[in-house]
Order: C-alpha cells, then structure tokens, then sequence
C-alpha cells in the first residue's frame, strides 16, 4: 500500500513540476502590448527648453501642450501638472493579448511651479 501512495504522490510531483516548468516557458517569452496612453510623454529636449526665471506659461504651452492639472496656490504660485500614463497588456508568443487580465501601468508626472506667470522650478514626480 504505501507503494502505491509514493508512486502516485510522484506522479503528481511530475506534473506540478511540468505544469510550473510550461508555465515558466510561457511567461519568460511574454511581452507586453501598448493598449492605452493618456497624455504627452515629456522629453529631454522639450525639457531644456525650458529656462527657470525665463519662460512663461505661454511658453509651456507652445513646449509642452495644456497640462492635466493647474492649481493656484495660497502663496500666490500656480503649479502646473503633466501626466504621462500607459497601460499596457500581457502578450504571450504567438501575438495573444490577454486584455484586463495581467497588465502593466506607468505613469510619469511632471510639476511646474510660476511665480508672476514665470517658472520657478520643475521636477519629475515618482
């Protein structure tokens, strides 16, 4: 009797090590398919544009586009906020997308601070 026990706990062993070993393959060989952005991705040149003490909103606007987000602070600043956002999608070999099931988001903000409608300070956000 006890043969019997080992022999089929093997056997399950055998196939719990080939199921994760399949499993591995699959998702070693997997990449990832853009499925949506939001917003303009900020890049160095734009960003060297941009001269503290020097460029206006108007400036931004021509560099950058509207931001997501503009808020006047107590302190009589305005902070401008500029959201770039991508999900994207598991895609296994063999081009299948698995839409909403294991999926990657990133965001990147960027913040500017004006002062009397000139830049003050900007800085990527985490």
């Amino acid at each position: 009797m006890m043969g019997i026990i080992c022999n089929n706990w093997d056997e399950k062993m055998k196939i719990l090590l080939f199921f994760l070993f399949c499993l591995f393959v699959a998702v070693a060989g997997c990449s990832y398919t853009l499925r949506s952005t939001e917003g303009s991705k900020i890049s160095a040149t734009q960003i060297q544009e941009i001269k503290l003490g020097k460029t206006t909103e108007a400036d931004l606007l021509r560099i950058l586009g509207p931001p997501l987000k503009k808020e006047n602070k107590p302190d009589g600043s305005v902070l401008l906020l500029y959201v770039h956002r991508q999900i994207k999608s598991l895609t296994l070999p063999g081009g299948i997308v698995f839409h909403g099931f294991i999926e990657k988001e990133e965001e990147e903000s960027f913040e500017i601070v004006l002062k009397e409608g000139v830049v003050q300070s900007y800085q990527f956000l985490k």
